[in-house]
């Protein structure tokens, strides 16, 4: 018997074999599956909704605490006297020809930094320009900070341009630059 032939043989058998299976089958009533699927339906509709819920809560970003700003050391009418003592005491000084009008606009400078830093509980007293404009900024020491630089800059020309060379720097006094020093004591918030 050859390859083809015995294939030919097995595929005849196995379709005769089907074909008299066919002829035996007996049909078989509807499957009654309306309860079932009612059931799933109405448990996928259940999830879905769980799901929903879930995806509603957990994409609400998390409640944290109020928490307060870091405001530093609190700030009393007797440290602000304090302050404005300093600030009185450096124009003293200074009409008093004890203190050149250059030495002068450094402490005054120096008093900024130093009350800003005590305020705000951070250290300020070697803080540039630079330094104040890049500093992180919160709803509760924007105000205070954005005046600190505004102080700051104020007294950079009179504190270290040439007075001869730069108009702003020789026409700034001491009493004024000593106000500007008295508004940011006053006004930090």
């Amino acid at each position: 018997m050859t390859g083809t032939s015995f294939a030919a043989v097995t595929l005849a058998v196995a379709a005769r074999t089907v074909a008299d299976e066919v002829g035996d089958l007996v049909p078989v009533g509807p499957i009654d599956l309306t309860t079932p699927l009612v059931a799933l339906i109405v448990a996928c509709l259940a999830l879905a909704v769980v799901l929903v819920a879930a995806i509603v809560v957990l994409s609400k970003p998390r409640r944290t605490g109020a928490k307060p700003a870091r405001r530093g050391v609190h700030v009393d009418g007797n440290a602000l006297e304090r302050w404005r003592d300093a600030v009185a005491d450096i124009v003293r000084r200074n009409h008093a020809g004890s203190l050149s009008r250059e030495e002068a606009f450094v402490e005054l400078a120096d008093v900024a930094r130093r009350f800003a830093g005590e305020a705000s509980g951070e250290d300020m007293s070697a803080s540039t320009l630079r330094d104040l404009t890049v500093m992180p900024r919160t709803s509760g020491n924007r105000h205070s900070l954005d005046l600190l630089k505004q102080t700051i800059a104020a007294l950079y020309p009179p504190e270290f341009a040439d007075a001869a060379m730069n108009r702003h720097a020789g026409a700034v006094d001491v009493d004024e630059a000593a106000g500007w020093v008295t508004n940011l004591i006053e006004r930090w918030r």
